[in-house]
Protein backbone atom coordinates (compact mmCIF):
# COMPACT_ATOMS: atom_id res chain seq x y z
CA UNK A 1 0.00 0.00 0.00
CA UNK A 2 1.29 3.42 -0.85
CA UNK A 3 0.56 6.31 1.62
CA UNK A 4 1.35 10.20 1.27
CA UNK A 5 0.59 12.88 2.71
CA UNK A 6 -0.24 15.97 0.81
CA UNK A 7 -1.19 19.51 2.10
CA UNK A 8 -3.84 22.10 1.49
CA UNK A 9 -7.01 20.10 0.93
CA UNK A 10 -9.21 21.77 3.72
CA UNK A 11 -12.50 19.86 2.59
CA UNK A 12 -11.12 16.55 3.08
CA UNK A 13 -9.65 17.21 6.16
CA UNK A 14 -12.29 18.89 7.29
CA UNK A 15 -14.82 16.33 6.44
CA UNK A 16 -12.16 13.08 7.93
CA UNK A 17 -12.40 15.64 11.12
CA UNK A 18 -16.13 15.94 11.43
CA UNK A 19 -16.51 12.24 10.57
CA UNK A 20 -14.24 11.35 13.79
CA UNK A 21 -16.03 14.26 15.72
CA UNK A 22 -19.80 12.95 14.90
CA UNK A 23 -18.25 9.19 15.80
CA UNK A 24 -17.32 10.61 19.17
CA UNK A 25 -20.78 11.80 19.60
CA UNK A 26 -22.51 8.76 18.84
CA UNK A 27 -20.41 6.63 21.25
CA UNK A 28 -21.24 9.17 24.05
CA UNK A 29 -17.57 10.23 23.97
CA UNK A 30 -17.76 14.05 22.29
CA UNK A 31 -14.95 16.10 21.58
CA UNK A 32 -15.24 18.48 19.17
CA UNK A 33 -18.63 20.05 18.82
CA UNK A 34 -19.43 19.64 14.99
CA UNK A 35 -19.87 23.36 14.67
CA UNK A 36 -16.67 24.29 14.95
CA UNK A 37 -15.45 21.60 12.99
CA UNK A 38 -15.81 23.45 9.80
CA UNK A 39 -14.32 25.61 6.78
CA UNK A 40 -15.38 29.24 8.78
CA UNK A 41 -13.77 27.74 11.98
CA UNK A 42 -10.86 26.10 11.17
CA UNK A 43 -9.35 28.51 8.67
CA UNK A 44 -7.60 30.85 11.49
CA UNK A 45 -4.97 30.33 11.73
CA UNK A 46 -4.69 27.06 9.63
CA UNK A 47 -0.69 27.09 8.45
CA UNK A 48 -1.53 23.33 6.85
CA UNK A 49 -4.08 21.22 6.39
CA UNK A 50 -2.73 17.73 6.27
CA UNK A 51 -4.38 14.86 4.88
CA UNK A 52 -2.99 11.26 4.95
CA UNK A 53 -3.72 9.35 1.60
CA UNK A 54 -4.12 5.63 0.26
CA UNK A 55 -4.26 5.75 -3.25
CA UNK A 56 -7.46 6.91 -3.82
CA UNK A 57 -9.08 6.85 -0.49
CA UNK A 58 -8.43 9.47 2.67
CA UNK A 59 -7.36 7.94 5.65
CA UNK A 60 -6.23 10.67 8.28
CA UNK A 61 -5.83 14.64 8.78
CA UNK A 62 -4.83 16.83 10.90
CA UNK A 63 -3.49 20.84 10.99
CA UNK A 64 -0.41 21.99 11.58
CA UNK A 65 0.11 25.52 13.35
CA UNK A 66 2.83 27.30 13.54
CA UNK A 67 1.29 29.86 16.75
CA UNK A 68 -1.15 28.55 19.60
CA UNK A 69 -2.58 31.88 20.88
CA UNK A 70 -5.01 30.45 23.00
CA UNK A 71 -3.92 27.38 24.67
CA UNK A 72 0.16 28.28 24.21
CA UNK A 73 0.19 31.80 24.27
CA UNK A 74 3.88 32.33 26.17
CA UNK A 75 5.26 30.71 22.83
CA UNK A 76 6.17 33.02 20.27
CA UNK A 77 4.98 32.36 16.80
CA UNK A 78 7.15 30.09 14.18
CA UNK A 79 9.11 28.39 17.10
CA UNK A 80 7.13 25.47 17.86
CA UNK A 81 4.81 23.53 15.97
CA UNK A 82 1.20 22.77 17.24
CA UNK A 83 -0.69 19.63 16.13
CA UNK A 84 -4.71 20.31 16.28
CA UNK A 85 -7.73 17.99 15.43
CA UNK A 86 -5.79 14.79 14.65
CA UNK A 87 -8.43 12.53 13.15
CA UNK A 88 -7.83 9.55 11.90
CA UNK A 89 -11.75 7.68 9.45
CA UNK A 90 -13.03 4.44 11.62
CA UNK A 91 -12.32 2.49 9.22
CA UNK A 92 -8.35 3.08 9.83
CA UNK A 93 -8.35 3.04 13.24
CA UNK A 94 -6.04 1.16 15.20
CA UNK A 95 -3.29 0.51 12.57
CA UNK A 96 -0.63 3.01 13.34
CA UNK A 97 -1.84 6.29 10.87
CA UNK A 98 -1.84 8.91 13.45
CA UNK A 99 1.78 8.08 14.60
CA UNK A 100 2.46 8.25 11.05
CA UNK A 101 0.67 12.09 10.93
CA UNK A 102 2.72 13.12 14.29
CA UNK A 103 6.38 11.69 12.61
CA UNK A 104 5.00 13.81 9.43
CA UNK A 105 4.60 16.89 11.69
CA UNK A 106 7.88 16.70 13.22
CA UNK A 107 9.32 16.48 9.92
CA UNK A 108 7.77 19.30 8.94
CA UNK A 109 9.01 21.38 11.85
CA UNK A 110 12.48 20.06 11.46
CA UNK A 111 12.45 20.94 8.05
CA UNK A 112 11.75 24.38 8.81
CA UNK A 113 14.21 24.50 11.53
CA UNK A 114 11.49 24.21 14.73
CA UNK A 115 12.60 22.34 17.40
CA UNK A 116 9.79 21.47 19.02
CA UNK A 117 5.72 19.98 18.92
CA UNK A 118 3.01 20.80 20.75
CA UNK A 119 -0.46 19.60 21.18
CA UNK A 120 -3.35 20.19 24.01
CA UNK A 121 -5.93 16.94 24.76
CA UNK A 122 -8.60 16.10 27.03
CA UNK A 123 -6.51 14.48 30.39
CA UNK A 124 -9.22 12.25 30.88
CA UNK A 125 -8.85 10.21 27.52
CA UNK A 126 -6.37 7.26 28.53
CA UNK A 127 -6.00 5.61 25.09
CA UNK A 128 -5.44 9.63 23.38
CA UNK A 129 -2.78 9.86 26.12
CA UNK A 130 -1.38 6.24 25.56
CA UNK A 131 -1.53 7.51 21.82
CA UNK A 132 0.82 10.93 22.79
CA UNK A 133 2.90 9.38 24.87
CA UNK A 134 3.99 6.71 22.97
CA UNK A 135 4.69 8.87 20.23
CA UNK A 136 6.77 10.66 22.34
CA UNK A 137 5.19 13.85 24.03
CA UNK A 138 5.41 14.71 27.62
CA UNK A 139 3.00 16.13 29.86
CA UNK A 140 3.92 19.82 30.72
CA UNK A 141 0.67 21.24 32.76
CA UNK A 142 -3.01 20.31 33.23
CA UNK A 143 -5.04 23.67 32.53
CA UNK A 144 -8.80 24.30 33.74
CA UNK A 145 -10.19 26.79 30.62
CA UNK A 146 -13.78 28.24 31.09
CA UNK A 147 -15.14 27.97 27.34
CA UNK A 148 -18.77 29.02 26.40
CA UNK A 149 -19.84 26.04 25.25
CA UNK A 150 -18.56 23.44 27.62
CA UNK A 151 -18.14 25.52 30.93
CA UNK A 152 -14.88 24.69 33.35
CA UNK A 153 -12.81 22.34 31.12
CA UNK A 154 -9.62 20.26 31.92
CA UNK A 155 -6.81 20.44 29.17
CA UNK A 156 -3.36 18.96 29.14
CA UNK A 157 -0.75 20.54 27.50
CA UNK A 158 1.91 18.12 26.05
CA UNK A 159 5.11 18.93 24.13
CA UNK A 160 8.25 17.26 22.28
CA UNK A 161 11.56 18.44 22.07
CA UNK A 162 12.67 17.43 18.25
CA UNK A 163 16.00 16.63 17.24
Amino acid sequence: MSINITTGNKEEAIHIMREAAQWLICVGKPMWDLDDVSMENLTNPPDEFHVMWDGQESIAAMILSFADRFFWPHIPANTSGFIHKLAVRRKFAGKGYAKQMVEQAKKVCLATGIHSLRLDCDPHREGLLKLYHDCGFKLVEIKKLTLPKLGTIDIALHEMKLS
